[in-house]
């Protein structure tokens, strides 16, 4: 990346804060203060992502960056479901709201939470849910490459896989500030510059998928 590209992208991480910082205070920490539509669909991406690790690991103890982690709904259902004895959870956003509100949770304790766009230190899984959904540009290319450049970086830090989800169509497109990618762009993408590419779709979200790129060993 070069000095321009990061500046720019720094001028966007601002831009894409202040309109979280707006949306927390309207809603608080509800999925409509992250720009959900609902709980349902919101739990259901955070369960199909805790699904795949929690399914898949041969881990005791499963290490988790959660990059995007907005009010910490991921946690709130690591604890509901009982595994916050198995996870090592720490989470992280370019909001410092979301990121103070959540440091002053009294139910997240023995749990951090930074300002940042990736992880501090290496994890097992980066999980990302809806992180590049919301945009504040129409210029699509501008987007896809800040996507790429952030999905680089949360790489560097994943020593097992790297877990995201965004919404899908039959073309990539910005809709009504939202980023929708094409499955066989972002599948080529991800093998192009990572690891091995697998995807989860659910009938419950048709317009969504979770994709799981996989480090080799």
């Amino acid at each position: 990346m070069n000095f321009i590209q990061n500046l720019y992208y720094k001028v966007l991480n601002k831009q894409i804060s202040s309109i979280y910082k707006d949306r927390f205070y309207k809603y608080h920490n509800t999925p409509k203060g992250v720009f959900w539509n609902n709980r349902m669909s919101q739990d259901l991406r955070l369960n199909i992502i805790l699904d795949k690790i929690t399914d898949n690991s041969t881990l005791n103890i499963i290490s988790i960056g959660d990059v995007g982690c907005g009010y910490g709904r991921l946690f709130e259902i690591i604890k509901e479901r009982k595994l916050d004895n198995k996870i090592i959870y720490s989470g992280f956003d370019i909001n410092k709201e979301m990121v103070l509100f959540c440091k002053n949770n009294k139910y997240f304790h023995k749990v951090s939470f930074e300002i940042g766009t990736f992880p501090t230190q290496n994890v097992d899984y980066v999980v990302m849910s809806g992180t590049y959904n919301l945009t504040v540009i129409k210029n699509i290319r501008i987007w896809e490459n800040y996507i790429i450049e952030n999905l680089k970086s949360n790489w560097n830090y994943a020593k097992k896989a790297l877990i995201f989800n965004c919404l899908v169509d039959q073309s990539r497109k910005i809709q009504k500030n939202l980023y929708y990618t094409e499955l066989s762009w972002i599948k080529n993408i991800c093998e192009k510059n990572f690891g091995t590419f697998e995807c989860i779709k659910h009938n419950m979200l048709p317009n969504d998928v979770t994709i799981i790129v996989k480090k080799l060993g």
